[in-house]
């Protein structure tokens, strides 16, 4: 019987130890995928673009050891810290999980730095640095304090959203300008678009001045300046995704018009893109919305606490665009179309109204700031009196990375 237990006992701690071998491995593994992959990213990123790279130590200092209490937002991969650096600067910290496995970790995670050190435009959440070491990977991210737009909409007690018409066209026009930025982003000799395919309301945040940012690049595809689409799986939340992608496993720009209008039927309705609760043919926001059109109803489907005769003709071209940007994929609108007229719309409101324009467009000052010099920013006409810059990003186009970027995750 005694001989029994003891070996009983091996066994018991040899499995142990092998479990603890695999867990090491795996973190080792992790550990070294993601250092390989940056160190390539690096070498090949221009200075100027290059985010800063981060100690364990400086991380953990900056979030009190990771603090429960700074805790700011969680998800299925990770964990969103409020962090604040050595220099007093607040900053947002994401950090992933160590029980997910290190293959989808390191996609995601190069995938994000990548991307996001790339670009750098007045709407996009800025990646000001990244830390690989000891398997504990985060992004540090500019903090953005005013929740999501998501939030402003539907999490507001008693359904009451404080954002008003105005403002709602405000943030579409930043949000178009955002994602027709990454669409044409081009340098000198090369056109890279990027597509973000996870647009939702959730992915835009707003800060103290409500203006947006679009965040959250995981799902983010690079497309090479000799194709239009790429293959791949679409992936995100429900009642935002291209149905057309989804069943072609084609990957486009066209699958950003297609959220976005979904965002604009939110802004317009305050209804949520999809809701669970609602019976079966009813619960997706954007065939809602499609239906309503086609019967002549759609006035029946807007919020009426936001919409009103004062603002009832330029929510009726708002709708109009919506529905272009929900059409079928050969019929959509690029984005330059679309921030173009959202951006005239918003005008022509502001100027029917004897309303003081809205900041939408970077300043000469601003444009400074936004990747590749101020000459070679495409001046886009709009005959509405005023003439508007878009930024443009000087972008690198690394074959040896491309293919170690390219994922499908499902995010939580």
């Amino acid at each position: 019987m005694e001989g029994i237990c003891v070996s009983f006992f091996i066994i018991l701690v040899g499995i142990l130890l092998m479990l603890s071998m695999c867990k090491i491995i795996e973190l080792l593994k992790r550990i070294a995928t993601s250092q390989h992959i940056l160190a390539i990213h690096n070498n090949n990123a221009p200075s100027k673009l290059a985010p800063r790279k981060f100690s364990a130590r400086e991380i953990s200092w900056a979030t009190d050891y990771f603090y429960d209490g700074r805790i700011i937002g969680r998800g299925g991969k990770g964990i969103v810290y409020r962090g604040v650096l050595q220099d007093k600067s607040v900053v947002s910290i994401k950090k992933f999980k160590l029980d997910v496995p290190s293959r989808i970790v390191s996609k995601i995670f190069v995938n994000e730095v990548t991307i996001l050190s790339q670009i750098k435009h007045r709407h996009i959440v800025r990646l000001l640095g990244y830390c690989a070491d000891l398997g504990g990977e985060t992004l540090v991210c500019e903090f953005i304090n005013n929740g999501t737009l998501y939030e402003h909409i539907h999490g507001k007690s008693k359904g009451s959203s404080t954002l008003s018409f105005q403002m709602r066209m405000k943030i579409a026009v930043e949000i178009s300008a955002a994602l027709e930025y990454l669409h044409s982003s081009s340098s000198t000799s090369k056109n890279i678009s990027i597509v973000h395919l996870n647009v939702n309301s959730k992915r835009i945040l707003l800060d103290k001045n409500y203006r947006a940012r679009l965040a959250n690049f995981r799902e983010a595809k690079v497309i090479p300046q000799d194709q239009t689409q790429i293959q791949g799986t679409l992936r995100g939340l429900a009642g935002y995704l291209d149905p057309e992608s989804k069943k072609s496993k084609k990957l486009s720009t066209k699958n950003d018009v297609y959220s976005f209008g979904v965002v604009l039927v939110e802004l317009l309705t305050s209804q949520k893109a999809f809701c669970g609760e609602k019976p079966k043919g009813q619960r997706g926001l954007a065939k809602l919305f499609a239906r309503s059109v086609e019967e002549g109803r759609w006035d029946q489907i807007l919020d009426g606490k936001i919409i009103k005769a004062e603002n009832l003709e330029t929510a009726k071209k708002v709708v109009d665009l919506a529905k272009s940007c929900l059409g079928l994929q050969n019929e959509r609108p690029s984005m330059r179309e679309v921030a173009m007229k959202l951006e005239v719309m918003a005008w022509d409101y502001s100027a029917a109204k004897g309303l003081a324009k809205l900041n939408f467009s970077p300043s000469p000052k601003e444009t400074d700031e936004l990747l590749g010099s101020p000459s070679n920013a495409q001046l886009l006409h709009v005959r509405r009196e005023h003439d508007e810059y878009f930024g443009r990003a000087e972008l690198y186009d690394d074959s040896s990375l491309q293919n170690q970027i390219e994922i499908n995750v499902e995010l939580v």
